[in-house]
């Protein structure tokens, strides 16, 4: 390796950024590396993740029934396990309550299919978000006690609906709660609450999302049918056939893709490409979808579905995912795919103002760097937009942020954060200090309501918050490289043999590689602002490489006045397929000047 890339983790890249390998030299066991030079990048890979050599097996090829806990480690399962299994000898209806996202659209729809293999009826109602709001509301309970249900399911929703659920509970229903979402010692009144996140709960599964609880229900479920002399004629479920939906509700909620969650993803794609489920098919259809992978559940599929509750119709997803009716579902997706456009356009208009709020408050504070947290607010945004805008607000300025809609003086906000700054147990704080009026969320998400007249308070609560913190988090701009592929044949045999550490997303990121001494073959501008180029070196040929929204920025500069300068490149490997052909591409994050 030349000197040149020896000293590259001393400098910054064009970005600003400081690149890091994600495995430390001293951490690495150097006598359990394996002499080829794939093996060597794929073990490195899987050290850099804290993978022990004893569990690379394991981590390559998980297995559900080999990872599963029992599902009666979870506090109160045992206890929503009779109640419902009572109800279901008595033949009564099962009401369900989902969030408007795909991991509740997915659980509602795992619950639904398997209340229908055993005939029995249930009603799903999942809460418009423009009209509603998140989670369990009185309509709902209201709609439910007309039509004689006093048994309710709630799914990736309800552990901080405190009002609600008091009037559950005064109307006697029973409601058990199924959710993730971050919890303190304030819980609502239900009959059971089945939470990993609960302080009394030692199921250590708190990194599963809704639906992957959801499932685990659902198994331990269809363990108590077994020994009831009402279902034994009719035969089990196969719930292993449910997890192309469990898999397509985790990738979308953006969970930690490690053990359980792991084994649900790698074994549920290989059902949904396979899949007799004609809701799905019929999205592919749509959305040109033929094989599907983390990228098509997360980023073509996933979109569509959340589309419906972004724009005010969150029944939609649901009877895609349920409906036996080939017209209904081929009509539902085509709905679908429309209002993911119609999604994207508001997406734009509201992130084009809040940069541009941004920029404004910058310039008339003086302020050379951005803030330690991102507020931005506006009148009548639109709700289904806010936490996909404050994602991108995160991305671009490396700060937790924060987008607000206002109605009058009652304000709705999302919140993403970053990795180290836990925005879920912020808000918790806001609401229990009284600058929230509700709120919860995830290690990286959250939601929360607020006076229009507390903003700017919360903003400083925040600020306070995030600085008590360790501070590189927010002033050093660091990521992390796997491996410099110096001397390795960069082909469709490498992407094939390294992917087998897929899926990759959160808890196991994709791998980045810095492509050294790269020279332009080709270049081209394409789409709205995109690079496409070709480049060559030492031990590849012509590699298709793509930039994308690179023009304008430092990296799109150096690509297209490189002058026949060699160039370290900074991307990931992925597949580049179109019709018979089989190829790779390297997506271009950063660079170095070589």
């Amino acid at each position: 390796m030349n000197e040149n890339l020896l000293t590259i983790e001393k400098r910054s890249s064009i970005n600003g950024t400081f690149w890091k390998k994600r495995l430390i030299n001293d951490s690495l066991d150097t006598d359990k590396i394996t002499d080829s030079k794939l093996n060597s990048i794929l073990e490195t890979i899987l050290y850099g993740r804290n993978i022990k050599k004893e569990d690379f097996d394991d981590f390559l090829d998980p297995k559900v029934n080999k990872l599963i806990i029992d599902p009666n480690e979870l506090v109160d399962m045992d206890n929503a396990i009779k109640e419902i299994t009572s109800a279901m000898i008595d033949n009564k209806k099962i009401g369900i309550i989902g969030d408007y996202d795909v991991d509740g659209t997915t659980s509602s729809s795992l619950l639904k299919n398997f209340f229908d293999h055993y005939n029995i009826n249930s009603e799903v109602y999942i809460p418009d978000r423009l009209k509603d709001g998140y989670g369990p509301n009185i309509f709902a309970f209201d709609q439910f006690i007309e039509k004689g249900i006093d048994t309710v399911i709630t799914v990736d929703c309800g552990s901080a609906s405190i009002k609600p659920l008091e009037y559950a509970n005064k109307n006697n229903i029973k409601v058990i709660i199924i959710d993730h979402h971050k919890v303190d010692n304030i819980l609502p009144e239900c009959f059971a609450h089945i939470n990993p996140t609960r302080k009394d709960d030692n199921s250590n599964l708190n990194h599963l999302a809704a639906v992957g609880l959801t499932f685990l229900f659902i198994v331990a479920l269809r363990r108590a049918l077994r020994d009831i002399k009402e279902f034994n004629n009719i035969s089990e479920p196969n719930l292993k056939k449910y997890l192309d939906i469990v898999a397509l509700g985790t990738i979308c909620d953006v969970v930690q893709l490690k053990s359980l969650n792991r084994a649900f993803v790698k074994e549920g794609l290989k059902i949904i490409n396979n899949t007799d489920k004609i809701g799905i098919k019929s999205l592919c259809s749509v959305a040109g979808v033929k094989n599907i992978d983390v990228y098509e559940l997360g980023y073509i599929l996933g979109p569509r579905i959340n589309a419906a509750g972004r724009t005010g119709s969150p029944e939609l997803g649901f009877r895609l995912l349920t409906s036996d009716n080939n017209d209904e579902t081929n009509a539902i997706a085509d709905k679908l795919n429309e209002l993911n456009k119609e999604r994207q356009n508001i997406e734009r208009k509201v992130l084009d103002q809040s940069l541009e709020k941004v920029e404004n408050y910058m310039r008339e504070n003086g302020l050379n760097d951005y803030p330690t947290s991102i507020f931005v607010s506006n009148d009548n945004w639109h709700l289904g937009v806010l936490g996909i805008v404050a994602s991108r607000l995160k991305d671009k300025f490396h700060r937790p942020s924060f987008v607000i809609s206002s109605n009058n003086d009652l304000c709705t906000a999302s919140a993403r954060s970053l990795p180290g700054i836990d925005i879920g147990k912020i808000i918790l704080e806001g609401v229990n200090q009284g600058i929230l009026l509700s709120g919860g969320g995830h290690a990286m998400a959250g939601g929360f309501s607020i006076d229009k007249n507390k903003i700017e308070e919360f903003n400083k609560f925040c600020d306070h918050k995030i600085l008590e913190l360790d501070n590189d988090i927010l002033t050093k701009k660091t990521q992390k490289y796997d491996d410099i592929l110096d001397g390795v044949e960069i082909d469709r045999n490498f992407y094939e043999f390294i992917n087998k550490a897929s899926p990759y997303g959160q808890g196991n990121p994709e791998p980045k590689f810095i492509v050294p001494n790269a020279e332009i073959e080709f270049c081209k501008v394409v789409g709205k602002g995109h690079l496409k180029l070709k480049i060559s070196g030492n031990n590849y040929k012509n590699l298709d490489g793509i930039a994308f929204n690179a023009i304008g920025t430092p990296l799109g500069d150096l690509i297209t006045n490189h002058s026949g300068s060699l160039i370290h490149f900074i991307g990931v490997i992925r597949k580049n397929d179109w019709q018979d052909f089989k190829g790779i591409q390297l997506q271009i994050f950063d660079a170095f000047i070589a």
